[in-house]
């Protein structure tokens, strides 16, 4: 598919330049209108070559700090720098009383790429080069695992039992590994902060036993697998549920002394751990590190936990 680079500003004062001569001559059929506005549009479009959608920026892409289109800013330099404060969606500008057309691309080029990272199949040759044991939950689909949440923190007996025999017995801390509902959550951002994690641990003399990667993950398996292993604390990392400012990012959430049906207010939660608006993976890793140590010393986490 190729896109037309037209230049709207040129489109809009052909319209009004043929409506004006329109009005002059008094024509008034719509007909006569309609083909008049179109040979005005035409030639002030000209000829415009296809421009192949890989020589397109990406609209998604670029950095909402970049992006300022209010009009006749005083001092434009200062807000941009203001607008490096948050990564939320700021000076989008409006004409009369609708966004415009530059934001509503942007948002709709967002909404592509949260479904995209939702939807986007697993690598499984990219899960199987972190070395670790994988299982998967119940659901035998992504669709069945997006409508069913409870099945995603159920394991068979089958995957149960390979827990039981592959994961080593009685660590400190349970680390739990899934792509959740981001796979370039997963992809992007843990190949950086897995590594600070353990060099972490490591560093603070804590046993993460065996580490293993769930497919169709849900924070609650952890809880499961967890307590099969007698771990003290696990630790479940996934892709984050995706959002218009955030697709690529991973969520990690700290449970002391798992069991099957805890509270969700027993958890400490780190999330949007991604680069551009979030908490860079590497210093994400090094900080949950010395958050699990925290939880093992007070031997307590969520809510309990005052940080």
């Amino acid at each position: 598919m190729s896109v037309r680079n037209y230049d709207e500003e040129k489109i809009v004062k052909a319209i009004i330049s043929a409506l004006e001569m329109l009005e002059d001559k008094g024509t008034s059929t719509v007909a006569a209108k309609d083909v008049t506005v179109k040979v005005h549009v035409q030639e002030a479009v000209g000829q415009v070559d296809d421009v192949p959608d890989e020589k397109l920026p990406d609209i998604a892409m670029i950095p909402e700090d970049e992006i300022c289109f209010v009009d006749h800013l005083k001092n434009r330099e200062a807000i941009l720098e203001l607008k490096k404060t948050t990564p939320a969606r700021t000076l989008s500008g409006r004409v009369g009383d609708r966004e415009k057309t530059e934001i509503v691309f942007r948002k709709n080029a967002n909404l592509s790429a949260m479904v995209d990272a939702v939807w986007k199949p697993l690598d499984r040759e990219f899960v199987k080069k972190m070395g670790y044991p994988i299982i998967k939950t119940k659901p035998n689909s992504k669709d069945e695992y997006l409508m069913r949440p409870d099945l995603g923190r159920e394991l068979d007996e089958e995957n149960l039992e390979i827990v039981r025999t592959k994961l080593k017995k009685n660590p400190d801390v349970q680390i739990v590994l899934g792509e959740g509902q981001s796979v370039l959550g997963l992809e992007t951002s843990m190949p950086e902060m897995l590594p600070a994690l353990l060099q972490g641990l490591e560093a603070n003399h804590i046993d993460y036993g065996t580490p293993i990667f769930v497919e169709y993950t849900r924070v609650g398996v952890g809880d499961l697998i967890g307590k099969t292993v007698g771990a003290k604390v696990v630790c479940v990392i996934l892709g984050e549920r995706p959002g218009h400012l955030s697709w690529r990012g991973l969520g990690c959430y700290v449970t002391y002394a798992p069991e099957v049906g805890i509270l969700e207010s027993k958890r400490t939660a780190v999330t949007t751990i991604q680069d551009d608006g979030g908490t860079p993976p590497a210093e994400a890793g090094a900080y949950v590190a010395d958050l699990i140590k925290r939880i093992l010393q007070e031997k307590k986490s969520g809510v309990d936990l005052v940080l």
